[in-house]
Order: structure tokens, then C-alpha cells, then sequence
């Protein structure tokens, strides 16, 4: 998932730190409900920790039901490829479906990897890109491994 849509009306504010606006703040229950819906709630959820990942990541959970802690590492801000499917390796196999939650371009950029797929268009903000692999232990992640299931956009929900 990529982050919903942050709020860029105070310029001294860090990119770290800027917030959601009010259509993220929207977007994200939105999308929860449709995970919910299409019964793909994700057992784990591994987000960026900047603001707009981190309250992204807060807001979906709240709808999901979702109780656990959610995991946070540096390197989904802006890290690269390498790393995230790094860190997805080393998720507990307990997981099954887990979501991650992070920045263009490196989404944009790691969709296309583990699938081989190209999607057409950029991820606009909120949008959950789900992947299907046919393994039982994440250490297995590899390039072009999964099968693009289906892409969640909020307008398109609205719509």
C-alpha cells in the first residue's frame, strides 16, 4: 500500500513528518473497508514510519480490526528494493498475507519486480497493490515470483 495523500500546506514541515490531509485522512478507512470486503486482511501489517506511512498504516488497522502492533522499519522510507524484500524475507512464516505500507517510487518499483508485471499507471496515493506467491515460506520472495492479484484505488472505489 502506498500512503494516503499528505498534507504539503506548511513547507517547514520535514518530509519525515508531514501529515496526512483531510482526503488521506478519507481515503485510508475507505480502503480498509474494501480489504475487508474482498477478504484480504492482512495478518501483519510492515509499514514506513514516516507520519503519513505510520497514520496510513493506524487508520486502515482501526477498520480491519487489526490488533497486533504494527512493525516499523526505516528502511521502507525511501529505502531501496533490496532492503524491503530484505525485510519481507525475514517476516515469521507464521504470516500468511501481510501488507506493507511505503513511498513511490520504490512501490511503483517493487510491484513490477516480484511479479513481472508493469502497471500501466503511477500508484496514486491509498492504493493497495495485492500480490499472490505460491510459497509457504517468505525466505522464497524473489524477483517475479508473484502474480499480480488486483490493484485497490480509492477514487475508483468512490466512483
Amino acid at each position: 500500500m502506498r500512503h494516503a495523500k499528505s498534507d504539503w500546506d506548511n513547507p517547514s514541515i520535514s518530509d519525515f513528518d508531514r501529515p496526512l490531509n483531510n482526503r488521506g485522512k478519507a481515503s485510508a478507512p475507505l480502503v480498509g473497508h474494501e480489504l475487508l470486503k474482498r477478504d484480504k486482511v492482512p495478518e501483519l501489517i510492515i509499514s514506513s514510519p514516516a507520519n503519513r506511512a505510520k497514520t496510513t498504516s493506524e487508520l486502515v488497522s482501526k477498520i480491519i480490526g487489526y490488533k497486533q502492533p504494527i512493525q516499523y522499519e526505516n528502511e521502507f522510507y525511501f529505502g531501496s528494493i533490496d532492503e524491503m524484500i530484505s525485510i519481507i524475507r525475514d517476516t515469521d512464516n507464521l504470516y500468511k498475507r501481510i501488507m506493507i505500507v511505503g513511498h513511490n517510487p520504490t512501490l511503483e518499483e517493487l510491484v513490477p519486480d516480484l511479479t513481472g508485471d508493469h502497471i500501466e499507471r503511477s500508484l496514486p496515493t491509498a492504493a493497495i497493490v495485492s500480490i499472490n506467491f505460491d510459497f509457504d515460506n517468505w525466505n522464497q520472495l524473489g524477483l517475479e515470483n508473484g502474480e499480480l492479484e488486483f490493484i485497490i484505488i480509492p477514487k475508483e472505489i468512490i466512483s
